[in-house]
């Protein structure tokens, strides 16, 4: 769709009488990073939301840099700021460059989307950017400078999708950066400790670590240690390599003490007709069951990438109206819309296939294999839904994340182009991590007392994989990292590792308070069985409707929810502790439980703040009153 003959909305909110001059103090302007640099900057630039009219406008200074693009204004206050979430790394109003999708040149009749890597020539009036995100933002440029329009856009072509990977912000990102706990708390995969603490920690039988692909000999998209059955020598693992796709053979990922193992793979190669050699591994897995079970294998050609990309794309538009007859046109017809995107099936499909294979290995004691053509696309997402059904390991924080390292990040899913970290029309983007975080936040929703995590936090995870200063979703693969580590890649320097879960990077300790269920039981060990049917899934209306006001619920919906059980949760505990005042910032608890109705159903990623104010968010936000999991794990015998 590169244009819609439509009234964008774009030129009315420029007759508001209170546009004058702005001048900006040291605190509103933009900050920079060590190592960033700007590429091009405009004064004057109006930014507004293009759905609804009547909402505030704000004018100030647009800068493009080597990795954001920034608006700083002095309209917005510093105490309204302090009502929602705040990345240490991003502004109010920044987004990362690698987290732009589309941008279009607006005008009163029309949009046009610009095409990455080309060169605007005319003159821009307005801008609207698309972010993978779902947020959005409306700028215009009648009152700045001449030509200013022109030169942010040209600057957002030109770094907002670079050719090479070596042009992404990591490589020029200066700060230092020491991490001595993370390691501890959060098992990488990347060493081989880690899949023998994994071996021994699961107990199953029947399966040993290899090193056959030690410095990536056999395959540059394997790992370097791999589990493969006892009966398996390195030399057939060498053999065997040859015939799968992506050279990625039978792997052992988790398992039971009772002998069944979950095992992934990819298809042979399409050239290769005869499945002897497939077969020949087959026999193999079945001789590390003590049982001698045949394994049961699951085809996970369905949904495909494209497929997920496709629905992807049609649930951005849903969520990204640029205009309010569109907007009223999509909420009026907005359930025949959300099943035409075909999303919430792909995520009953993943559920469904996740939740069989748990039976088979729960209940029948029998060997799992996932079978996918690259082995790195579905075969992560059902594998890990398949762990967290049952494995209350990984509904922790730290165990999520470890599974999120072991599954993804070592087994090699293609971030860089599933993301669109890179300009290349060769590759496939699709956000197949997006539609495993969906399916996670559909257990949140029917088990939540099983999850140490809370839904903030998985829509935190899926902005984050947008900010290319972390290595955690900035590359395709094991070897790839390797070399960017080693200053092997292109001859550039060596690249400063920086995991993604070292939270305190990106937030203060009252934004990763958050992060906790206040419902969560510890004891709770059941393996899960979801409802995976459509009528039992729901519309993850915080990660996807967040940036559209006019949907959100003044003084209402979940975040009530999740404030009144972390208020309860406190003052069950304060009894069990013989009177210990934990709650000693708050004073009464009826001002604490007036304060929690005045906040709005996306918070807090909410932009519509405007009934908090900054003694309501201190409130709020101490760490005593949202840190439960501090809280929960007193000891109270």
């Amino acid at each position: 769709m590169n244009e819609r003959k439509e009234n964008s909305g774009f030129t009315s909110y420029l007759d508001q009488p209170d546009l004058e001059s702005i001048t900006l103090n040291d605190s509103q302007r933009t900050k920079f990073l060590d190592g960033e640099t700007i590429a091009c900057e405009a004064s004057q630039v109006v930014m507004f939301n293009p759905v609804n009219e009547s909402s505030q406008v704000f004018k100030g200074v647009l800068t493009v840099t080597t990795f954001k693009l920034s608006f700083a204004s002095a309209e917005e206050s510093e105490s309204k700021a302090n009502c929602y979430q705040q990345n240490l790394l991003l502004g109010i109003n920044d987004v990362c460059l690698s987290s732009i999708d589309c941008i279009y040149l607006g005008d009163k009749s029309k949009k046009k989307l610009l095409v990455p890597g080309q060169n605007v020539s005319g003159k821009v009036k307005e801008l609207l950017i698309v972010c993978k995100n779902m947020r959005y933002f409306a700028f215009s440029f009648k009152l700045s400078e001449k030509d200013s329009g022109k030169s942010i856009a040209n600057a957002l072509l030109h770094h907002a999708y670079p050719k090479r990977h070596q042009l992404l912000f990591a490589y020029d990102y200066k700060e230092s950066y020491v991490s001595n706990t993370l390691h501890k708390e959060v098992r990488m995969f990347q060493m081989k400790h880690d899949w023998e603490k994994e071996l021994q920690r699961t107990g199953c039988p029947g399966w040993r670590l290899s090193m056959v692909n030690f410095n990536f000999q056999v395959s540059s998209l394997l790992l370097e240690t791999i589990i493969v059955p006892q009966s398996v020598t390195d030399n057939i693992v060498k053999d065997a390599v040859e015939k799968f796709r992506h050279r990625f053979c039978p792997v052992w990922v988790w398992g039971t003490k009772g002998g069944a193992a979950l095992v992934r793979m990819a298809d042979l190669l399409p050239t290769i007709t005869d499945r002897t050699e497939e077969n020949k591994l087959l026999e193999h897995i079945r001789k590390s069951h003590p049982d001698k079970q045949p394994p049961h294998i699951v085809d996970l050609t369905s949904p495909s990438p494209k497929d997920i990309y496709t629905s992807y794309l049609k649930l951005r538009e849903l969520c990204t109206p640029d205009n309010p007859r569109l907007f009223k046109h999509q909420d009026f017809k907005f359930y025949g819309l959300l099943d035409a995107t075909k999303w919430l099936t792909h995520v009953s499909t993943c559920l469904t296939k996740a939740k069989d294979a748990a039976e088979k290995i729960s209940n029948r004691n029998c060997t799992v294999v996932l079978q996918e053509g690259n082995g790195q696309d579905l075969n992560c997402l059902v594998a890990s839904l398949i762990q967290i059904i049952l494995d209350p390991y990984f509904r922790t924080k730290f165990g999520f994340q470890s599974l999120i390292q072991k599954d993804w990040v070592a087994m090699g899913h293609p971030f860089a182009n599933r993301l669109g970290h890179i300009l290349d029309k060769e590759i496939e983007q699709s956000p197949v991590f997006l539609l495993f975080l969906d399916c996670v936040w559909q257990l949140l929703q029917q088990f939540p007392a099983a999850f140490q995590f809370s839904e903030t936090y998985l829509t935190t995870v899926w902005d984050s994989v947008h900010i290319t200063i972390f290595d955690t979703f900035l590359f395709n693969c094991p070897h790839q990292r390797f070399m960017a580590s080693t200053g092997n890649c292109n001859s550039h320097a060596p690249l400063r590792m920086r995991s993604v879960w070292d939270w305190r990077e990106q937030f203060s300790d009252k934004d990763i308070a958050l992060f906790c269920n206040p419902l969560y039981d510890d004891s709770f060990l059941q393996v899960l069985k979801p409802s995976t049917g459509l009528p039992n899934l729901e519309v993850w209306g915080q990660c996807y409707f967040r940036w559209l006001s006019d949907l959100e619920i003044p003084r209402g919906g979940r975040p009530q929810v999740d404030l009144y059980s972390r208020f309860l949760v406190q003052q069950i505990l304060q009894t069990q502790c013989n009177g210990i005042d934990l709650n000693a910032k708050i004073n009464h608890k009826e001002e604490y439980m007036d304060l929690i109705k005045k906040v709005n159903s996306f918070y807090p990623f909410s932009h519509n703040m405007a009934t908090v104010n900054n003694t309501i968010n201190n409130l709020l936000l101490t760490g005593d009153t949202l840190d439960s999991q501090s809280i929960l794990n007193l000891n109270t015998e």
